[in-house]
């Protein structure tokens, strides 16, 4: 008959179309799922965090992420927040001892996922490195390990610097001491 080619192609066109319609709902249906679970996994963060007082930020939330920042400025308004909290600095040793946050502890970036066992899971742990970036890094990493209670020091002891800061004679100190260093104490004039 005539047409009868014409009306067969635009047929095998249709289906060909709606076999591209669906491949892309399937992966858009894919996109949604991997969504949801990594909203539900925030949900879940923020509700552990809500449960046990601790500070949330709205800029981690408005982004997304799995770890709250902290502004230099309320590292002590954390640690009075967060009681138990582990302050944890990530750069290497040599960085440490010359310049840290009082009462850091000092695992580097190259040995955390080696000795991640050593900090306690339902602890809060902020991170702490030169410009922020590598804390992002141990946060990833953590994260994975099932460690919820994140925080990251924005801008790091670059930005830090501004704040009290304790230059000279600092004693590098292994987390399984979990002890602050001592700051010293007025001295006694005869």
């Amino acid at each position: 008959m005539f047409g009868q080619g014409q009306w067969k192609n635009e047929i095998i066109e249709s289906v060909r179309q709606l076999e591209l319609q669906v491949n892309d709902l399937k992966k858009n249906d894919l996109e949604l799922k991997a969504q949801n679970v990594r909203l539900l996994q925030i949900i879940k963060n923020i509700g552990r965090k809500l449960v046990s007082r601790l500070p949330i930020s709205l800029e981690s939330l408005d982004k997304g992420l799995n770890y709250d920042l902290i502004f230099p400025e309320e590292v002590e308004t954390w640690r009075v927040s967060v009681e138990g909290g582990v302050l944890l600095d990530t750069r290497a040793s040599h960085e440490f001892t010359k310049a840290s946050i009082p009462g850091a502890y000092n695992i580097p970036f190259d040995q955390l996922a080696a000795r991640s066992e050593s900090l306690l899971k339902d602890r809060p742990i902020l991170l702490v490195c030169e410009n922020g970036i590598k804390s992002v890094a141990a946060c990833e990493l953590l994260s994975g390990k099932g460690y919820f209670f994140l925080y990251v020091l924005k801008g790091g002891m670059s930005l830090y610097r501004g704040q009290i800061v304790r230059e000279a004679d600092v004693v590098p100190m292994e987390l399984d001491v979990l002890e602050p260093i001592e700051e010293p104490g007025p001295t006694a004039s005869v």
